[in-house]
């Protein structure tokens, strides 16, 4: 078969991912994805949207450990997918594959098994970056679903943290261009673009028809409508004034080759924070990109 011509497309590949609370709704938003749509169906619900996909589902296995089990994602879509018509992998949710791994690694570390926290968090770092080989290599559009919850920091705060760690968040973000929120203001609810590696960040779109129809055409349009390719790589290069979280901000500074590691850019990161102690978002996205670019100047 000859190669065959590789064409521009408008806007770039949807590769995004969603967080929000449980129940907010984050499936049905998948169900407005290109199709056919492929779930890995973790936590087990896809079912339930089925009536509002225009389009072919199929099933990546009816056996429910497989939707949970990395080795076994990855050995179905190495099977299936060469050939087959597949427009989106939809992984609902990443947390449900996840979470078994760290729950694992605690157990093991307070039983005694494994006395390195670190050793028993080698497992999960595998899964992640299993999975994630797993799903983007096929170059269809890919939407990673995970939760978030309600927790407080070491000072009694309330904050919201997602249930995937920092570093599994910061991996994810260098195989995607595009970070979405559930957002809630009364009675409407809407995505936010909380980040977009080559368009316009921050914008909120709110779901005026109901069940998220036509909401990617939507969201596409109001991140890169109007955009030249050069304007769009200008932004993918440019630092941002306020990184929207530090997964972010920690996989914009391994996009900079100045680390050989994310634990590296990591404990770099959270070095910055402890001694600059900022005050803004702002004031730590200005530090982080000082102390980025001063590494950059040392190793020229």
């Amino acid at each position: 078969m000859p190669f065959q011509r590789m064409i521009q497309t408008k806007f770039p590949p949807r590769l995004w991912a969603l967080s929000g609370y449980p129940g907010s709704d984050k499936s049905t938003f998948a169900a407005q994805m290109r199709t056919p749509i492929l779930p890995v169906d973790a936590d087990g619900r896809f079912q339930e949207i089925l009536p509002l996909i225009r389009g072919q589902v199929y099933e990546l296995s009816p056996d429910p450990a497989d939707n949970t089990d990395p080795d076994r994602i990855n050995a179905i879509l190495s099977q299936n997918m060469p050939g087959a018509d597949v427009a989106t992998i939809v992984v609902d949710s990443l947390t449900a594959i996840i979470t078994p791994f760290v729950v694992q690694a605690m157990v093991d570390r307070d039983s005694g098994r494994i006395k390195n926290l670190s050793a028993a968090f080698r497992s999960k770092a595998l899964a992640m970056r299993q999975i994630q080989d797993a799903v983007t290599r096929w170059r269809t559009d890919v939407l990673w679903i995970y939760h978030l919850q309600d927790g407080r920091d070491g000072r009694g705060q309330e904050l919201t943290r997602a249930t995937i760690s920092r570093t599994e968040l910061a991996r994810l973000t260098r195989s995607i261009n595009l970070q979405l929120e559930n957002v809630q203001e009364g009675e409407r609810r809407g995505i936010k673009v909380a980040w977009a590696r080559r368009g316009r960040s921050g914008i909120t779109l709110w779901d005026d028809l109901g069940n998220w129809v036509g909401m990617p055409d939507h969201i596409e349009e109001a991140v890169y409508g109007g955009l030249s390719q050069e304007q769009q790589d200008q932004i993918e290069v440019t630092p941002p004034e306020v990184f929207p979280s530090p997964e972010v901000a920690i996989a914009w500074a391994m996009n900079q080759n100045v680390f050989t590691s994310l634990a590296h850019a990591r404990n770099a990161y959270d070095k910055v924070k402890r001694e600059k102690n900022p005050t803004s978002a702002r004031q730590m996205a200005a530090l982080w990109i000082a102390d980025i670019q001063e590494r950059l100047e040392q190793a020229s």
